[in-house]
């Protein structure tokens, strides 16, 4: 449960800096993007390796 919370932490940071990132400054924006794209798939991934490990 701890990896999730880290993913969720991380994953709202991200997001800020998403926000603040300059819509004219397309490399920064597809990077923090991307970035925030990752820990998405990474949360899941996390959620589902923890939701399997609760239904055993």
């Amino acid at each position: 449960m701890l990896k999730l919370g880290r993913v969720i932490l991380e994953l709202e940071k991200t997001r800020r800096e998403l926000l603040a990132v300059n819509p004219g400054d397309k490399e920064k924006l597809l990077e923090a993007s991307q970035k925030v794209d990752k820990l998405i798939v990474e949360y899941y991934r996390v959620k589902t390796v923890l939701g399997l490990r609760s239904e055993m």
